[in-house]
């Protein structure tokens, strides 16, 4: 509770610093002039959002003469090359952009600048731009604060979803087969029996094609994919209420065996290389038309369900929340931020950049080109609600759950993969493997996360 009314507090100031009179009106060319000429250099993921944040670069250096160059690469080298850089404090990039629950570890090692500053100052603040007011006010708390401070912005709101083949879900033919078998119509899966039933239905590997396609290898996308399980059948990995609190860890409760036990039991109706697969190759394979349905990025849908020249089920595709448990309507709290190095160069550069890209318009163009905005107001753009995903996207927003974003979050991570691993491959029960991760979580984060559920 301390915390919350800290950040509330927090939120408070920043909120009564944008209503303070201005005697001219702000511009970003006027905040700009002192920086022209300047170059700022981020690093992030290579995906569409940041693919879209590039080609629109360039408007931003044509009105402020402050150069943009981005780096891109694959989701853990662009996280290791981040600490690499940090821990050298060789200062290479201006801001970052990365995985929200790296957030305690920057915190922790002090890596990051506080954005108030920005948020204080009337040169670089835009008045129009109020966040508190026009951003999802759950997501940016745990995307960007971290214990009632705020460090940054939403790159993207990021979340996971049932995905699926809607040319084949309406098929007559696939229809009346299905319903012949299993005694029910042909229809998105609601609940976990029913997507059981549709990827037994649809795997058909004489044909190339399969019910689903699990990301199974010793990697986080394989923690990533779980947690949807874990959340919908009404478990979780700690007992907390926010990312950023320490608390009972119940990764091993029977709720927790029960939905890593249903997951492994998906690998029959997976490609025989499934343990093998992160989100790269299960992206590939629906883009392919050789997966029926599977659970996946919002970031990533674009490109499989609007780029006709990257997908050949372009315009095929449809997308709904994840199928309900015990845990009801659930999703998960993810996202990269845009956050600046405590070390950068040219930091208010780089804060108007950002500011810049946070502005509606923006943020509209960059989900349109396959981003996740963490603005409720471009989800209400008609245009995006053109888009196959829109809905999904929205809704499971409203209905995400945190995860955590303590310092040793990437140790919990790493303790979850290679005990799940082990189970996928038969060298454990899910039972011992989840309290093995149990075990080994609450020795890592000490008194504050007590066992809740023995282990042997």
């Amino acid at each position: 509770m301390g915390r919350m009314n800290g950040w509330l507090r927090g939120l408070a100031v920043v909120v009564a610093l944008w209503q303070v009179p201005h005697s001219h009106a702000w511009t970003l060319e006027e905040a700009a002039k002192p920086y022209k000429g300047v170059t700022v250099r981020t690093i992030g993921e290579a995906l569409p959002p940041l693919e879209a944040m590039k080609a629109m670069a360039p408007e931003f250096t044509k009105r402020t003469g402050i150069k943009v160059e981005i780096e891109m690469y694959e989701h853990s080298e662009a996280v290791n090359k981040v600490m690499l850089d940090l821990n050298s404090k060789r200062a290479r990039y201006d801001f970052i952009l990365q995985p929200h629950r790296e957030l305690g570890k920057f915190v922790a090692n002090k890596h990051l600048q506080p954005i108030d500053r920005f948020l204080d100052d009337p040169k670089l603040r835009d008045p129009s731009f109020e966040p508190a007011k026009v951003l999802y006010p759950g997501l940016w708390k745990e995307i960007s604060w971290y214990q009632g401070k705020v460090y940054g912005f939403p790159f993207t709101a990021l979340t996971m979803y049932a995905w699926y083949r809607n040319d084949l879900l309406n098929d007559p033919k696939e229809r009346a087969g299905f319903k012949a078998k299993y005694g029910y119509d042909l229809q998105p899966a609601r609940d976990w029996k029913q997507y059981r039933d549709l990827a037994e239905w649809f795997t058909r590997p004489d044909k190339g094609l399969y019910g689903t396609a699990l990301q199974g290898k010793r990697h986080e996308a394989l923690w990533y994919e779980w947690l949807n399980f874990l959340y919908s059948f009404g478990g979780d990995v700690l007992d907390v209420k926010a990312g950023s609190d320490c608390g009972p860890v119940i990764v091993n409760s029977p709720e927790a065996i029960e939905s890593l036990e249903y997951y492994k039991s998906l690998v029959k109706f997976s490609p025989p290389d499934t343990l093998n697969y992160f989100w790269d190759d299960v992206m590939a394979l629906m883009q392919q038309g050789k997966v029926f349905e599977l659970i996946m990025w919002n970031d990533a849908t674009y490109a499989v369900a609007e780029d006709k020249e990257a997908s050949t089920v372009a315009g095929k595709m449809a997308f709904d929340l994840v199928p309900q448990g015990k845990g009801g309507k659930v999703g998960q709290v993810e996202g990269w931020s845009y956050l600046i190095p405590a070390s950068a160069k040219n930091q208010a550069a780089a804060y108007l950049f950002i500011q810049w890209m946070m502005a509606y318009d923006q943020q509209l163009k960059q989900h349109l080109n396959g981003g996740a905005s963490a603005r409720p107001d471009v989800y209400a753009s008609k245009d995006v609600q053109k888009l196959a995903y829109a809905k999904a996207s929205m809704q499971t927003n409203e209905v995400a759950k945190p995860k955590a974003t303590l310092p040793q979050s990437g140790e919990m991570t790493d303790i979850l993969v290679r005990e799940i691993s082990t189970f996928l491959v038969g060298q454990k029960t899910a039972k011992a493997a989840l309290d093995t991760s149990a075990k080994d979580i609450s020795k890592l984060l000490g008194k504050c996360a007590p066992l809740k559920y023995p282990v042997k």
